[in-house]
């Protein structure tokens, strides 16, 4: 399964603050320059917005079986993880997990 963090354009999206490395320049990340018909990551973050409140920490571009896949992990204000897929051509939702995210211990 080949993959691509996209975190640097979450970050500019969100804003400062997030934490995350820089994984190239943005207008790769944006417009990558063989698209093969992928939507604007700027649509599915919409999506993933109006689909579930918190905050989106992460997204990725995955192939796997042969399709294009966005990945998008949200930290709901429960403290519960949310990952979507959704299908990079057509914005579809393919998949919805939750987990709830363990508290960190204490040392």
């Amino acid at each position: 399964m080949k993959s691509l963090k996209w975190t640097s354009a979450v970050a500019v999206l969100l804003g400062p603050g997030i934490g995350v490395a820089s994984a190239g320049p943005l207008e790769d990340v944006f417009y990558p320059a063989d698209s093969n018909g992928v939507l604007p990551i700027e649509r599915i973050l919409d999506q993933a917005r109006a689909s579930v409140a918190g905050t989106i920490t992460e997204v990725e571009l995955e192939q796997e079986h042969g399709k294009l896949i966005y990945e998008v992990l949200i930290l709901t204000p429960d403290n519960r993880k949310v990952e979507i897929e959704f299908d990079a051509r057509t914005g579809a939702e393919l998949s919805r997990e939750v987990k709830k995210n363990r508290p960190k211990k204490e040392d």
